[in-house]
C-alpha cells in the first residue's frame, strides 16, 4: 500500500487526540507510514537511508565470544537489534525501545518496536507523558475505524526500581505489566523528531511519479504497436483468419500491440492491399532528465550523505578516485557520531541491568566501518583537488578533452608523454592508465613542405 501525500502545510502537525488519547503523529496520524511509503518508492531516498544506516551501525558490537547475546523475545542478538534500530533511526529519526523486566528488575528483553506502531499519550502541564499507546492501525491500513480493544498501554522507561514498583502495581501485577518503552529522538525539542526526507518528500514523490509517467508510456501506450491496414475481406471466416495469423506471428510473448483497420473500398494497386505502420508512442527521456538530477541531489542533501557514495561508478578510468572515496568514507562516518553516540548509550543504560553480564570489549563503542586509525585523512586542499578531477572525469566535458588529447598525440601536435603527464595532472588518473588510454599513436602529422620566397 502506498500512503498519499496529504496538504504540505497539514502533514507535520502533532495535536492531541482526546478520543484516543494519544498526540497524532501528523494531521491524518499516518506521518512515519508516509514517511517510510516516500522513502520505499524513491531509490535516492532508499539508498541514503541505507547509507546512513550502515555508518551508524558500523560492524556493530564487539564481544569477546564469537556470538553476541540473545537478548530479544524475537530471538535478536545484540548487533541484529543495533542494526534494525539504525536504520530505524536513519528513516524516521526516531527508536521506540521496548524494555521488559523480571521480579528482581532485570531487564530479560528488548525489541524495536516501529514507529508506525507508537504513539505518545496524554502529557502534564511539563509536557511529560507517562504512558505510550501502542496499535498497529494507525495509518488505517488494516481497517478504516480503530478499535481501542487493541491498544496496548506502556509505560515510559525509567530504571529507577521504585518507579517500576509502582507501575507493577499500577497495572495489576508482573503478569499484566507490559514493560517500559525509551524512546529516542534527533530533536528533542519536540515530542516527535522529524524524519530527513521531510524538507524533500516532494522531491522524492516526484522520482516516483517520474518513474511511474514512464512506465505508463510503455505499458499503456502504443510502444512497439503496429497498425495493419487491408482491403475489405469477403466474409468472416477469411476475416478471422487474417487476425489468427497476426496473433500467431506476435509470438508466445505477446510484446506488441497490433492494430488492424479494414479498408472501405477494394484497390487493384498491390502495394496498397496490405499497409503496415509503426506507431509507437513518443516517450522523451530527456524531458525528465534535468528534474530526476535535481531531485536526486536535493534528496542527498537532505539526508547529508557524501554524493560520491551515492553516485559510485564501476568504470576504471571515469570512476572516482580511491582517495576522494576513502575521505567520503571518512567524513560520513564522522557525520553519523551524533547518532551513534545517541544509540550507543541507550543501549549502555538499559543493558546494564539485562540479567546476564552484557561486556562488549570496547566498553559500548561500535567497530568502526573502516580503520580510522591507520588512515590519514589528505588536507582539505588536496581533498578539493581530487574531487575536481573526479567531476571533471565523469562530466561530458572532461570525455571530450580527453578525445583531443588522444588527437593532438596522434597528430604529432604533442609528445607521448606529456600527454600521459597531462591526464595525470588535470584528471588524477595514474601514469600507466593515461599510458594505456592513449595507447601507440600513430603519427598522422603530415611534413611541413619548404616555401618558396
Amino acid at each position: 500500500m502506498r500512503i498519499k501525500l496529504i496538504d504540505v502545510d497539514n502533514r507535520l502537525s502533532i495535536k492531541y487526540n482526546q478520543t484516543d488519547g494519544i498526540h497524532n503523529w501528523g494531521d491524518d496520524n499516518a506521518y512515519p507510514s508516509l514517511v517510510k511509503s516516500i522513502i520505499g518508492s524513491s531509490v535516492t531516498a532508499k539508498q541514503c537511508v541505507d547509507i546512513n544506516s550502515k555508518y551508524i551501525y558500523g560492524k556493530g558490537f564487539e564481544f569477546a565470544k564469537d556470538n553476541a547475546p540473545i537478548v530479544s523475545k524475537k530471538g535478536l542478538n545484540i548487533n541484529q537489534l543495533l542494526r534494525i534500530t539504525s536504520r530505524e533511526f536513519s528513516e524516521q529519526n526516531n527508536i521506540f525501545l521496548h524494555v521488559n523486566y523480571n521480579a528482581l528488575f532485570e531487564v530479560i528483553s528488548v525489541d524495536l518496536l516501529p514507529s508506525t506502531d507508537v504513539r505518545i499519550g496524554k502529557t502534564d502541564s511539563k509536557n511529560y507523558a507517562g504512558k505510550y499507546v501502542v496499535y498497529n492501525n494507525w495509518d488505517k491500513s488494516k481497517s478504516k475505524k480503530t478499535n481501542k480493544d487493541d491498544y496496548t498501554l506502556i509505560d515510559r522507561f525509567n530504571s529507577n526500581q521504585s518507579v517500576i514498583e509502582a507501575q507493577v502495581e499500577a497495572a495489576g501485577g508482573w503478569s499484566k505489566y507490559k514493560g517500559q518503552i525509551l524512546h529516542l529522538t534527533a530533536d528533542f525539542s519536540d515530542l516527535y523528531s522529524l524524519s530527513d526526507i521531510d524538507c524533500v518528500i516532494l522531491d522524492a514523490d516526484s522520482q516516483y511519479q517520474s518513474s511511474v509517467f514512464k512506465n505508463g508510456g510503455l505499458r499503456k501506450g502504443f510502444f512497439g504497436a503496429k497498425l495493419f491496414i487491408t482491403k475489405p475481406f469477403d466474409d468472416d471466416n477469411e476475416r478471422d483468419d487474417f487476425v489468427k495469423t497476426i496473433e500467431d506471428l506476435k509470438g508466445a510473448e505477446d510484446s506488441s500491440g497490433v492494430l488492424h483497420l479494414e479498408a472501405e473500398n477494394e484497390t487493384d494497386v498491390l502495394s496498397e492491399q496490405l499497409i503496415i505502420q509503426n506507431i509507437d508512442s513518443n516517450i522523451d527521456d530527456k524531458k525528465f532528465e534535468y528534474t530526476d538530477k535535481s531531485n536526486k541531489e536535493v534528496i542527498i542533501d537532505a539526508f547529508d550523505v557524501h554524493a560520491i557514495l551515492v553516485n559510485k561508478s564501476d568504470n576504471s578510468i571515469f570512476g572516482n578516485s580511491g582517495e576522494l572515496l576513502k575521505e567520503a568514507k571518512l567524513t560520513q562516518w564522522e557525520k553519523k557520531e551524533e547518532e551513534r553516540n545517541i544509540i550507543c548509550e541507550a543501549f549502555k543504560l538499559i543493558f546494564n541491568k539485562f540479567h546476564q553480564p552484557i561486556n562488549p570489549t570496547k566498553n559500548w563503542n561500535i567497530i568502526p566501518i573502516i580503520q580510522i586509525e591507520n588512515t590519514q585523512s589528505i588536507d582539505p586542499v588536496q581533498a578539493k583537488r581530487l574531487e575536481a578531477q573526479a567531476q571533471l572525469k565523469g562530466s561530458v566535458g572532461g570525455v571530450q578533452a580527453l578525445l583531443q588529447i588522444q588527437q593532438s598525440v596522434s597528430q604529432g601536435l604533442t609528445d607521448l608523454e606529456s600527454g600521459i603527464v597531462i591526464i595525470s595532472e588535470i584528471f588524477g588518473i595514474e601514469s600507466s592508465l593515461a599510458r594505456q588510454m592513449l595507447g601507440n599513436p600513430k603519427i598522422t602529422q603530415e611534413p611541413i613542405q619548404p616555401t618558396n620566397e
